[in-house]
């Protein structure tokens, strides 16, 4: 942390693990596609030379747990034993970001999907006890809802908001169970609820009704982990008409955590969202429009007014030119001491990815690596003749170190 920053300096590196092709898709392998199985070691080594003390860390369970109750640890042994040898670099393990195993059929619709996950998230932290303590039980469950529940782009291909409920109260019913497995093995461990910030507002004023509606469904997974959605809440009724039922409302009170750090991923491109005739009267996912830092200052104000818990900016970035990720560095130093000094309790920023990374649709639209690559890092990603995938230090990642230096 350098010595300026009343917080934490973290970066990331994109992890989602989509394997399923059942409809004739790609694998979505980010560490597969963008070599980091290859390159892990070098990759970490960056981020350790960047001057961050954290990483959000993912680990692929549909590759760990090949077959259902037995476990491949050979790979994660090999990058736990790397973070266990240079403790200056804190690892906040993703256990879940996006990806079921190929053996779970219906994925998150299983009725067992929510004890198999913390079966996982409990194996995992047997054996790696006293490496790390940092976890996100699961990543960004709202659009793990959206993309598997609402859209139907991802397994287990739901769609609309009835499909959106049901995958929603499967992932938090996971994350509580995981919670539960993990803080059983190791009592001290910290969760990182990261989630996928929203920030809605109206087309016009004919819909504020509804955008105040949306302004609490952006907060639905924290509501339902904390067991607060009885009689007279906001989202009581909404809920009881997406698919939940009466007892899954008692088993959440039954069942409640607590929150440790409330995990915030905000995106200038993609955070801020439109309520207008096609989310109100047609059920399409809102539209986004460019937000700004003071978006996610709002975002982060909202949430610790509320929940009066750590705050932690997991994920932020820009999806662009290097001059426009440096831009938007700036605005988020700029912000970040902002948030501080208005006394919301800051515990981390995160750069997210720290290398470029694929776009999701390179799931199923058949282009090249270099036609899907989303340019958000600080390093820059080159494809050589040969097939290597290159790693470049941008201006963006230059920013970066000197403002860690500080």
């Amino acid at each position: 942390m350098g010595k300026l920053h009343p917080w934490v300096w973290a970066v990331g590196i994109e992890n989602t693990f989509i394997g399923q092709t059942a409809r004739g898709e790609r694998v979505l392998d980010e560490f597969e596609i963008t070599q980091h199985y290859q390159f892990w070691e070098e990759d970490l080594d960056r981020v350790r030379a960047s001057g961050a003390t954290m990483i959000r860390y993912g680990v692929p369970w549909y590759r760990i747990e090949t077959s259902e109750g037995v476990f491949d640890w050979s790979w994660t042994d090999k990058v736990m034993a790397y973070f266990d040898r240079h403790r200056e670099l804190v690892p906040i393990i993703d256990l879940m970001h996006y990806g079921t195993p190929l053996w779970l059929k219906n994925e998150f619709m299983n009725a067992e999907y929510p004890q198999f996950v913390a079966r996982y998230a409990r194996a995992f932290a047997e054996r790696y006890k006293g490496i790390t303590s940092y976890y996100t039980p699961l990543n960004e469950p709202f659009v793990n809802a959206e993309w598997c529940g609402w859209s139907g782009t991802w397994p287990p291909y739901l769609t609309g908001l009835l499909g959106f409920g049901l995958l929603m109260n499967q992932l938090c019913k996971g994350i509580i169970l995981t919670v539960q497995h993990l803080k059983q093995v190791d009592p001290d461990a910290v969760m990182v609820h990261v989630e996928a910030s929203k920030k809605y507002i109206a087309a016009d004023e004919s819909y504020m009704e509804e955008t105040h509606l949306w302004n609490e469904i952006r907060f639905i997974m924290w509501e339902l982990v904390q067991g607060r959605i009885q009689q007279a809440h906001p989202l009581y009724t909404w809920v009881l008409d997406h698919h939940f039922s009466h007892r899954d409302l008692e088993w959440y009170a039954e069942n409640r955590i607590d929150l440790d750090i409330v995990g915030v991923n905000y995106y200038p491109q993609f955070s801020l969202n439109v309520i207008g005739q096609e989310t109100a009267e047609q059920g399409q996912i809102p539209r986004a429009v460019m937000g700004s830092a003071e978006d996610m200052i709002d975002i982060a104000r909202d949430l610790y007014q509320r929940y009066k818990k750590p705050i932690f900016i997991t994920e932020t970035s820009y999806n662009g030119s290097v001059e426009q990720r440096v831009s938007w560095l700036e605005e988020l130093i700029r912000a970040s001491w902002k948030m501080s000094e208005e006394g919301i309790e800051l515990y981390g920023v995160t750069w997210f990815p720290f290398l470029d990374m694929v776009d999701w649709p390179y799931r199923t639209n058949g282009l090249s690596f270099q036609e899907n690559l989303a340019t958000f890092g600080l390093y820059s990603l080159e494809e050589k003749p040969d097939g290597t995938i290159h790693r470049v230090k941008n201006a963006a990642g230059e920013r970066f170190e000197e403002e860690l230096r500080k």
